[in-house]
């Protein structure tokens, strides 16, 4: 499990390992406070699958900055 800081916002991103093909899962929650007010937002049911949790965890980041950079 990562956490990271980005652009005011708290990503947590998670990769999960599937038992029959040991390939690995991504997602992550966002979060963040605005006018005193908590919001988030989930990037689950990914297709994509990776030989590590590392490389899971790294393109799931990616997927939340861009998020992140897309909704201000």
């Amino acid at each position: 499990m990562a956490n990271l800081y980005y652009n005011d916002r708290l990503i947590i991103a998670f990769a999960s390992q599937n038992q029959s093909d040991k390939q690995w899962t991504a997602g992550a929650e966002i979060t963040w406070s605005r006018d005193g007010r908590r919001h988030s937002h989930n990037i689950g049911g990914l297709a994509d699958r990776f030989k590590t949790g590392e490389d899971a965890e790294k393109f799931v980041i990616n997927l939340a900055q861009a998020w992140i950079d897309a909704n201000p």
